[in-house]
């Protein structure tokens, strides 16, 4: 029916940026197996599965409040430079600048945390040049004990996205998420956009410490524990990166 056909069409425009991309990204010249089933989930729904349309692990919530705690702390040290910039501590550019930086960060966490990092769908079939390497006694198909699924080379199963994830690096709990082939890229940036802020903040703020010569860059009451937050903050976000 026309309605039957909207809600088709309507779940493939929402869907269409969480597909997984294992297949694309599976080995250095070609895939190691094909899927022609699984090409579009069927909803807008949350989860890790097959059947869900938007790709977000629901199912930690340590992870959960890891991965909003990123935002709340990148989020308060982007406004504890507005502050600075608006009481004349620092320069309105050097402050805009870090704020970009903040976005950047968040927007890379964002893209981290809520794309597929590369799951081996469960209708893979290992192709022909798989079959043939891999496929004899000596060296038979690997398969995972927990997704019943044919298991691709360097290909790992988290336990907490309960899915074989393709050149699994390891499972973030700050992006509540794994990090594979598929996502990989966008962890990366997260960490030299971070590591950026890092080293920015320090610097500033190290600068105006040493530098200062007037009253008009002195932090004075609250400025001066809001700076001793970010401090902090920075050291340990230079460490973690």
């Amino acid at each position: 029916s026309v309605t039957q056909q909207g809600q088709s069409s309507a779940s493939q425009i929402c869907c269409s940026c969480c597909q997984s991309t294992a297949h694309l990204t599976e080995g250095p010249n070609q895939p190691y197996y094909r899927d022609t089933f699984n090409d579009q989930p069927w909803s807008c729904t949350l989860g890790t599965g097959e059947e869900h349309g938007i790709w977000m692990n629901t199912s930690d919530q340590a992870g959960t409040i890891m991965a909003l705690l990123v935002w709340l702390l990148l989020g308060y040290s982007a406004w504890t430079f507005s502050i600075l910039a608006r009481t004349g501590g620092i320069p309105p550019i050097l402050s805009a600048l870090y704020d970009i930086l903040c976005v950047l960060a968040l927007a890379s966490h964002a893209k981290t945390t809520f794309t597929d990092p590369g799951t081996v769908p469960q209708s893979a079939v290992p192709n022909e040049r798989m079959r043939r390497e891999m496929g004899t006694p000596d060296q038979p198909l690997s398969m995972c004990s927990q997704c019943q699924t044919f298991k691709p080379p360097f290909s790992h199963h988290c336990r907490i996205c309960n899915r074989c994830v393709s050149r699994m690096d390891h499972h973030c709990p700050w992006m509540n998420n794994c990090v594979g082939a598929g996502n990989l890229k966008h962890f990366i940036l997260f960490l030299v956009y971070t590591w950026s802020c890092s080293v920015f903040s320090l610097l500033l703020l190290g600068w105006n410490y040493f530098m200062c010569a007037d009253e008009d860059c002195t932090f004075n009451g609250v400025l001066t524990q809001l700076v001793r937050i970010i401090t902090v903050l920075s050291i340990g976000s230079l460490l973690f990166t």
